[in-house]
């Protein structure tokens, strides 16, 4: 056995080890687990409620992918679908590396939504990552010639490292 397990098995049963305890860090590692088995559960979907994603991103540690579009009138937005949103590598590469809501708009007057005010949305399409407190992260849009893996590895950026090694 290595050395790292044999700490591991230690900490695991409260054992201390040099006369160091580990038990005091059973809790956070267990948590950890705990988030992590739940990430990897989650099914990548387009939700439509931020505060359900929030509360789902808190419990799992994943973030949170904001879309904003139009599909019914946004030339780009109907790409990145077709091109990008409805393919299978797009949509089985984020499972458990994060978690979905969708804005779509009617028209281009989307700039009265109060999602698109708070992260400054100024066009269509637009992806903004947030963390469960809503804090922006990072964000893109369609970009021509980028294929649904390449999506998928952006957002991996900021999954949990567990989501990284996926």
């Amino acid at each position: 056995m290595n050395r790292h397990l044999i700490f591991a098995l230690c900490a695991a049963v409260g054992f201390s080890v040099s006369g160091v305890s580990l038990a005091q860090d059973v809790p956070a590692d267990k948590e950890a687990a705990a988030k992590a088995a739940k990430a990897a559960k989650v099914k990548f979907r387009w939700g439509k409620s931020l505060k359900s994603a929030q509360k789902q991103s808190e419990e799992t540690g994943l973030p949170i992918v904001l879309l904003f579009t139009g599909t019914s009138w946004c030339g780009y937005c109907v790409k990145l679908e077709k091109e990008v949103l409805s393919k299978k590598e797009f949509k089985q590469g984020m499972d458990g590396v994060a978690i979905g809501v969708k804005f779509e708009f009617s028209s281009s007057d989307f700039s009265k939504s109060k999602e698109a005010k708070t992260y400054k949305v100024t066009g269509v399409p637009a992806m903004v990552v947030v963390d469960a407190e809503g804090k922006e992260l990072g964000r893109t849009g369609y970009i021509p010639g980028r294929t649904p893996v390449q999506y998928v590895e952006f957002f991996k950026k900021y999954a949990p490292k567990t989501a990284e090694a996926k």
